[in-house]
């Protein structure tokens, strides 16, 4: 079996005997391992800031709720306006004056069997 290097001993020797470089050595080891159990948390903090952040930026959509970060005055995906106020339903949406049935306005399309 091999002997244990030189400075082994010294460090263990450091962490057993009650002197200021055994308890700064036992602070710094023990504030590493600190930080490394705290860091998950922190960082999982930090993400949750970022994304509250994130989510006060976004202007939803009123009509079909989509989310947007564009600072735009209608929504790029339904194109009614968005209202001033973002909880409210907008006044001048173009949804609402169209009173025009679905049915009477869409495309049937049939197939046919075409011979060459």
């Amino acid at each position: 079996m091999g002997r244990l290097p030189p400075l082994v001993w010294l460090l263990a020797l450091l962490l057993l005997l009650p002197t200021p470089v055994g308890r700064a050595l036992i602070d710094v080891l023990g504030g590493v391992a600190l930080v490394l159990l705290a860091l998950p948390f922190i960082l999982g903090g930090l993400g949750w800031i970022g994304w509250k952040v994130l989510q006060s930026r976004m202007t939803v959509c009123p009509s079909c709720g989509a989310a947007s970060f564009q600072a735009t005055p209608v929504c790029a995906v339904c194109g009614s306006a968005f209202s001033e106020t973002n909880g409210s339903q907008p006044t001048g949406s173009r949804f609402e004056a169209d009173s025009t049935p679905a049915s009477s306005v869409t495309i049937d399309v049939t197939a046919e069997d075409v011979e060459s």
